[in-house]
């Protein structure tokens, strides 16, 4: 794939001419998809061209607060035909964790909210959100929003205390995401995740999060895996085009795991931001169309 920094007018034009050199897109949502909550322009064109060219494509968000479910139904109601399973959301990677670690029958606390139905327990987790049975818990999974940010901070940071060798794992590791308000942005999971480490590094008590979401790989191997069953045989990672609007998680996890990738400028990245960034992306585009 041609290598090219400059930006580039809409990404369905250039698909128009490149289409034949890709084996998938793999699409960020919010901010890319959806931008202050409706379609961004192009985007149904876009999906349309790859759904008549049979060109498989899925959406990948770190929105652990809705359930794959929930998200479709939210690109529905935008008029974006979006079938559930067409999404990977951060906290599907719960899935595989749980089969890949030996985890005890005693419940994970959840902060906040994971979707509905929720992930956790989709994955077979047992879980609690009453910070009265928080001591019998074995790890702590931090949700979105939707709960008391001071008395269960205070409670996770506690309960780490006692229990240093317990798992805090973070299906969103971003800080923050785009607010309902252009321009306003909302503190994510990832940061709330940071912030406990921080004041537990500062206490003496080192805890490793396990995180889920872009830029981590756990989401993007559900998604090749799945992009290789569509095809049945091994599929070239550099065959693949990650559009995300976020450099940190979206570009940088694309980059890491192989795919090509295109930042458009319809999020949370400006020109001067990525100017200032020292992850370049394969493309730049101003819009999806």
């Amino acid at each position: 794939m041609l290598l090219n920094t400059d930006v580039i007018s809409t990404l369905h034009e250039w698909l128009r001419s490149h289409l034949d050199t890709l084996d998938a897109l793999v699409f960020d949502i919010d901010g890319v998809l959806l931008v202050n909550g409706r379609a961004a322009p192009g985007s149904q064109d876009v999906l349309a061209m790859l759904r008549k060219n049979r060109i498989p494509f899925f959406l990948l968000t770190n929105d652990g607060d809705h359930s794959t479910e929930e998200k479709a139904d939210i690109l529905n109601a935008a008029d974006l035909q979006i079938y559930f399973t067409e999404i990977v959301s951060c906290a599907d990677g719960l899935v595989t964790l749980h089969m890949g670690e030996k985890f005890s029958e005693d419940p994970f606390f959840i902060m906040g909210n994971l979707g509905n139905p929720c992930f956790a327990q989709k994955a077979g987790l047992h879980t609690t959100r009453d910070l009265s049975e928080i001591h019998r818990c074995q790890g702590i999974i931090v949700g979105e929003k939707g709960y008391d940010w001071e008395t269960t901070i205070n409670a996770v940071v506690n309960f780490f205390i006692q229990k240093p060798d317990a798992r805090l794992i973070v299906p969103n590791p971003d800080e923050y995401y785009p607010g309902k308000t252009s321009g306003h942005i909302c503190i994510g999971a990832g940061g709330v995740a940071r912030f406990i480490v921080r004041v537990l590094e500062t206490y003496g008590i080192r805890v490793s999060p396990i995180y889920l979401g872009k830029p981590f790989s756990p989401i993007f191997e559900k998604t090749h895996a799945q992009l290789e069953a569509f095809y049945g045989s091994p599929v070239p990672r550099n065959q693949v085009l990650m559009a995300g609007d976020f450099i940190r998680s979206d570009i940088q996890g694309a980059l890491d795991f192989g795919y090509c990738s295109a930042l458009v400028l319809t999020g949370v990245t400006t020109l001067d931001m990525l100017e200032r960034s020292a992850v370049r992306p394969d493309l730049v585009f101003e819009k999806l169309g």
